[in-house]
């Protein structure tokens, strides 16, 4: 039982099938469109953007794919996709502030539309009293919750996308938990975080 399961995912599949030699478009888009999507969700990114945005990194990893060195290619999809997050929330700011610009407009999956009324409105109401409290966090800390205790990723992961050392990830989640503990307790919140 100590013997610990690596899960791979497609794109770890694929480095390993194609170890030193240059990869495609169509490899890289294929194997770690799933993980770029969920990288942009613990980035920040709206659940009604989370595909555009995805796409966007695309077209960046399109352009920049005949320059990149063949290094850790996780990282690097991880570095454009939190470039492409940030100049999102940038934008999206910028409309609200100066141009007064609402919200997105909402979009509804096959299970919420099947979903009774009043567990719609409590879904709806925790979500938004998740992204509340995850947007009151720091950056570098949210990111770090997001991808370890919602996404489902391992410290090594994190500190290898992120091309920091693990240390630096356990101390940015210890800290972010403690954060997070304490803006749902100033929320009056508190039995929901369990």
């Amino acid at each position: 039982m100590n013997a610990m399961v690596q899960r791979l995912s497609p794109l770890d599949v694929v480095l390993e099938q194609h170890e030193g030699a240059a990869l495609t478009f169509e490899q890289v888009y294929s194997s770690s469109f799933n993980d770029v999507a969920r990288w942009i969700r613990a980035l920040g990114g709206l659940p009604a953007d989370v595909e555009d945005l995805t796409q966007e990194v695309f077209l960046v990893v399109r352009r920049k794919l005949s320059g990149f060195d063949g290094r850790n290619l996780r990282g690097w999809l991880y570095r454009i996709a939190q470039r492409t997050v940030r100049d999102y929330r940038r934008r999206a700011w910028f409309r609200r502030v100066f141009l007064g610009g609402g919200s997105t407009p909402e979009h509804y999956d096959n299970a919420t539309a099947d979903a009774d009324p009043s567990e719609l409105f409590e879904r709806k109401e925790a979500e938004g009293l998740l992204h509340g409290l995850l947007g009151q966090m720091s950056d570098v800390r949210r990111t770090t919750f997001i991808l370890f205790e919602i996404e489902g990723y391992s410290g090594e992961e994190i500190a290898e996308m992120q091309g920091i050392p693990l240390n630096t990830v356990w101390t940015r989640l210890h800290h972010a938990r403690k954060e997070f503990l304490r803006l749902v307790s100033e929320s009056g919140h508190a039995g929901s975080a369990k």
